[in-house]
């Protein structure tokens, strides 16, 4: 992707952030960072992360860096930014927050804010292994195509339900992040 198309694609999100971006239940409120490393003359990559084994929720998926609110937390971006910062190693100041996408609920009930950030830098990733197994830098733009998602339809608890999944380079993504990659994908690529 060009930096033209990468700039074309970001100007789609920079929305203000909502106004009640604090969360009404915070029990229940997180939020992730959707992070893109944009490096002149490179092609855009993302960075995801394997949540660590032993993990209460989503043990060893693949997922977005953030977590949970915290009552500290100015807003749900904050928490993304704080979250990102504890998991990898990333400090807040890395990251230009462009937008934010739909809420997503997880099987956990968890309500998720993902916010779309991007920065210019090499990233150098200090991990905490109590959350975070491994990170994966792994490019963009498979992420981009709508024909490499895949979903799967179920019953659960008396309700339809369809749960997404795309592999890229052997790395399978389900669940509320491949949902949330779907979005931004569908964001970016009318």
């Amino acid at each position: 992707m060009s930096q033209k198309e990468t700039t074309h694609f970001l100007q789609r999100f920079l929305l203000q952030l909502a106004k009640q971006d604090t969360p009404r239940s915070a029990k229940h409120a997180a939020a992730v960072l959707l992070p893109i490393i944009a490096q002149p003359g490179q092609a855009e990559q993302i960075v995801l992360t394997q949540r660590s084994a032993h993990l209460r929720h989503h043990p060893s998926q693949i997922s977005l860096p953030g977590g949970k609110h915290d009552p500290e937390d100015i807003n749900l971006s904050h928490t993304a930014l704080r979250e990102t910062y504890e998991e990898i190693g990333i400090h807040p100041t890395a990251f230009t927050i462009h937008g934010q996408l739909p809420k997503q609920t997880t099987v956990s009930n968890f309500s998720v804010r993902p916010f779309i950030a991007t920065t210019n830098q090499a990233l150098s990733f200090k991990l905490n292994y109590d959350e975070v197994a491994q990170v994966m830098v792994l490019p963009l733009q498979p992420f981009l195509r709508l024909d490499n998602y895949h979903g799967y339809a179920f019953k659960r608890r008396g309700k339809l339900e369809e749960v997404y999944f795309i592999e890229v380079e052997k790395h399978v993504i389900w669940g509320a992040t491949a949902k949330i990659l779907r979005d931004f994908a569908s964001h970016c690529c009318r």
